[in-house]
């Protein structure tokens, strides 16, 4: 039979395709969607342990906070803990609790959405008597979180981890009261003129003695919240005597100080940060980790390229491996390198989005750099925290992650 172009059949078959087409495509753009911004972002842990999550404020009655407009204002501190829980049921934790965190901007406007693997103010886990405590300092402007899918890991083999925020570097600092404190801290720039090198090597070591003070001042109150003083769920479960400390970038530089300044660390962990401060003059006597991006190291011509950025930015590279030797032929130390990554790889970022890794070729997945650091950063801390020895960080080793380079070194003198 032959149907005509006006007949109501025809238009009516011409609005089912429209409108099945429409579904389609939704579907495909939702799909789309859902792959390149995922609502689940995080590895599920691998350890023993469910994962608890609880926010902490303390308030540092004994320093003045400089870049707050309020007289007399002290230094107050938030911190996030991911702590060994009980296995029960509960909606996961947001990773971005406060929706003024969220960038809105791709690729990152989902985040607010996002979900974590920690169940908030869940009650903690009783099965040991006490658990030991990880510290953790964030990047330059980093916030607390942005290195959940390695604290979550711990919390899961039995840590007890905190990670700090530090005020002014984090460009809003909110608290409990709703006092909000922006960040002053201008950008890292050691490329645009050797006087701007200068100057960031001075800021460098300025701000890596301001949060080492955050930390030790945080190691002072653990006492009071392992009495209940300060309430959290964790009343009599932090092990004092046994605590280490990791970092990620400048946060690395800050893990390092804080050994250097307070034995209470039994064991340190740099993620690709550049040493600053007086440990990177001399180093520090307690087990430490080195972990670095796959960059190699500045050539004699590099040094004395015409290229000012180019040079400057080799200068850097050429001072962060100097001090580093200079540190392991001391004390010794374990030193990795993850191959075909970039800095950024040692956070979450590359998990909150596929776009970034869609745009690089022959890079380490953000899913199987993730499982390569967890291993590790977990291995030397149930090392020297646990009594836990794994072979993981014995030398010869490394053919289990081929896409690493690894050793364990001896002090030289």
């Amino acid at each position: 039979m032959f149907f005509r172009k006006n007949t109501p059949y025809f238009r009516a078959n011409q609005i089912t395709y429209g409108l099945a087409l429409i579904c389609i495509i939704s579907i495909i753009i939702s799909i789309l969607l859902l792959y390149l911004f995922p609502l689940s972002i995080f590895p599920e842990p691998t350890g023993y342990y469910e994962v608890g999550t609880t926010s902490l404020h303390l308030v540092d009655r004994s320093r003045l906070e400089l870049c707050d407009s309020g007289e007399r204002s002290y230094r107050e501190l938030m911190a996030q803990i991911w702590y060994p829980s009980e296995r029960l049921e509960g909606e996961k934790a947001l990773y971005l609790k406060d929706q003024r965190l969220v960038p809105h901007k791709l690729p990152f406007i989902h985040l607010g959405l996002v979900r974590t693997n920690s169940v908030e103010n869940a009650p903690a886990a009783r099965i040991d008597p006490s658990y030991p405590v990880i510290l953790y300092s964030p990047s330059w402007n980093g916030y607390r979180t942005e290195n959940t899918f390695l604290s979550e890991e711990l919390a899961s083999h039995g840590f007890i981890v905190i990670a700090l925020e530090h005020p002014c570097a984090v460009p809003l600092a909110i608290y409990p009261s709703g006092k909000i404190v922006r960040g002053n801290l201008p950008a890292p720039d050691y490329t645009s003129s050797d006087q701007a090198l200068i100057n960031f090597l001075r800021l460098g070591d300025e701000q890596v003695l301001l949060r080492t003070q955050d930390i030790i001042f945080v190691i002072n109150e653990l006492s009071a919240i392992n009495e209940g003083k300060i309430q959290t769920p964790l009343t009599h479960l932090l092990a004092l005597d046994r605590m280490g400390i990791f970092g990620y970038s400048f946060g690395g530089a800050v893990a390092a100080e804080s050994c250097f300044q307070d034995g209470r660390l039994k064991a340190g962990l740099n993620m690709d940060g550049l040493l600053f401060g007086r440990v990177a003059e001399e180093g520090t006597s307690q087990p430490f980790f080195f972990m670095n991006s796959d960059y190699p190291r500045p050539t004699f011509s590099d040094l004395n390229s015409s290229n000012g950025t180019f040079r400057r930015d080799s200068e850097i590279n050429a001072l962060g491996y100097e001090r580093m030797d200079n540190w392991i032929k001391r004390y010794g130390g374990y030193y990795l390198t993850l191959l075909n990554s970039s800095h950024v790889d040692f956070s979450d970022t590359p998990l909150r989005s596929r776009l970034r890794t869609l745009k690089l070729n022959n890079h380490t997945p953000a899913i199987r750099s993730s499982k390569i650091l967890s291993s590790y950063v977990v291995a030397f801390f149930r090392e020297y925290l646990q009594d836990f020895h794994s072979s993981l960080l014995d030398d010869g080793t490394n053919n289990i992650y081929p896409e690493v380079s690894y050793r364990h070194y001896t002090a030289i003198n």
